[in-house]
């Protein structure tokens, strides 16, 4: 297994690279052809692609996930793929209608404010041409065609970003040059997708395949609209109790905290469709309990990183007017990785109790709710990066909790929980008393040192791998 993991992830995780990276490139782009006022309201819109993407289509993929790997036969396997598409299909068309016939009323309320409506229409296409495409990626995951799916992931990237570039900078069309953009780029990738895909999906929807398939799938609803709003509760509470601006600058500092995204979605794509095919060997807990030592070090170093160079980064990417993000994005990176990290928390999956993730998620989404309405009117929009995280971190100890009764995988908890002790304190010692100048650079550097000192000596990297990675390395390089 950690073979295929090391190979998938590493193909996974190149047009996440590049995805992420373009999303950093294009941030000086997005503060400088939007107002913080603009960008909040497209903020606001990427929210609500995020609700429809869980809700409309009933989360029918992560079934395809389950039935398709188990199955042998290729022609049920096409049944369950085809099925999967073509009700996606004919959910996102209700919903496009329904939403165009009402486009005046609902911009105004998804976007925070009136005059918005063709930019809301231009997200509307943009929202059914990703809705399909997020499936046909999916897809090509559940057949572990890691090429394939980081080969679409890179068209629909660059072709968003070069797109987004021309008709917002070049053209002046700003929101709606931005959303042109997404929406080009998605139909691009969901017009190669169709093809990579036309062995298995064909016109055919069976009752058979598809009742199974929702079944599993409806609790897995409720459970998405609670993540959600964890996820997205603080820009509504924001807009609520502040301005579009806070909103723009808490989704600015968002953008940047996601950079470090880039090894999860790599860790996911790999992962989850590993652990559905080998979960009953022997030695898979054991693997899992390995990458995810080796994740944590790395979210650690980068969380480390941006957060000890924050004003510089923002003084690099994004104008004066949204230099104020530095305020959220302390909170905001370990919020996005915890809200990811339930894929090394696979038990409640294998053993098929998705009521739980319902009831998790919910939980979570109220006490993120009830943190963000007690925390903004105290500290500002930062007090919503805040609920978030503790939100988001009270979510991942639940789920983990439960995974480890139904399949337990061997964490060393209090190691784990010193590194993090251990490095946060660091960052905060440095910030407190060497705000600026030279002697700030050189304690960020050493605090940065002591910290991968640490993961060594609390066994979050062991010897072992250590010294693998050297041979590796001398191996690379010609050493003898």
């Amino acid at each position: 297994m950690i073979r295929s993991f090391l190979k998938d992830s590493a193909i996974y995780v190149i047009p996440s690279i590049v995805s992420r990276g373009m999303s950093l490139f294009l941030v000086p782009l997005y503060t400088r052809v939007l107002s913080p006022d603009d960008y909040g309201a497209l903020d606001l819109l990427i929210m609500f692609a995020g609700i429809v993407n869980l809700t409309v289509s009933l989360e029918i993929s992560q079934a395809v996930a389950r039935f398709y790997s188990d199955e042998s036969d290729p022609n049920k396997k096409v049944e369950y793929a085809s099925s999967g598409f073509w009700f996606t299909l004919i959910c996102y068309l209700l919903f496009l209608v329904i939403c165009f016939s009402f486009s005046d009323y609902i911009s105004t309320l998804v976007m925070g404010r009136k005059g918005l409506e063709l930019p809301f229409q231009i997200g509307l296409a943009y929202i059914f041409f990703n809705g399909l495409m997020y499936f046909v990626q999916n897809q090509l995951r559940w057949e572990l065609r890691s090429k394939a799916y980081s080969f679409l992931s890179l068209i629909f990237s660059l072709s968003t970003a070069i797109a987004s570039i021309w008709l917002a900078y070049f053209l002046n069309y700003g929101i709606e040059g931005v959303l042109f953009g997404m929406t080009i780029g998605s139909f691009l990738a969901l017009l190669i997708g169709c093809w990579q895909l036309r062995n298995s999906i064909r016109l055919k929807i069976s009752r058979n395949s598809l009742y199974p398939m929702l079944f599993f799938s409806a609790p897995l609803v409720p459970a998405g609209i609670a993540i959600w709003i964890s996820g997205y509760v603080d820009r509504i509470m924001i807009n609520h109790f502040l301005t579009l601006e806070e909103v723009g600058l808490f989704g600015i500092g968002f953008r940047l905290a996601s950079i470090g995204s880039i090894v999860i979605v790599g860790f996911q794509a790999a992962l989850t469709p590993l652990v559905y095919t080998y979960h009953s060997m022997p030695d898979t807990p054991f693997q899992l309990s390995r990458i995810f030592r080796l994740f944590l070090a790395f979210c650690i170093l980068f969380f480390l990183g941006i957060n000890l160079f924050v004003h510089d980064i923002l003084a690099l990417f994004t104008q004066p007017a949204f230099y104020d993000a530095y305020k959220v994005i302390i909170y905001l990176i370990p919020s996005i990785l915890l809200g990811q990290m339930y894929i090394f928390a696979p038990g409640i999956f294998l053993a098929n109790k998705t009521s739980y993730v319902l009831w998790i998620n919910i939980f979570g989404a109220i006490v993120n709710a009830l943190l963000n309405f007690i925390l903004i009117p105290l500290m500002g929009f930062s007090g919503a990066g805040l609920a978030t995280m503790l939100g988001q971190g009270l979510v991942f100890i639940i789920y983990m909790i439960l995974s480890q009764r139904y399949y337990p995988v061997p964490h060393n908890w209090l190691n784990i929980g010193l590194v993090i002790v251990f490095s946060t304190g660091l960052m905060l010692i440095v910030k407190s008393y060497y705000p600026s100048g030279g002697l700030y650079y050189f304690f960020c550097v050493l605090s940065i040192i002591f910290t991968i000192f640490s993961f060594i000596f609390l066994g979050l990297i062991k010897s072992d791998e250590m010294t693998v990675v050297g041979k590796k390395i001398k191996l690379t390089l010609g050493i003898n």
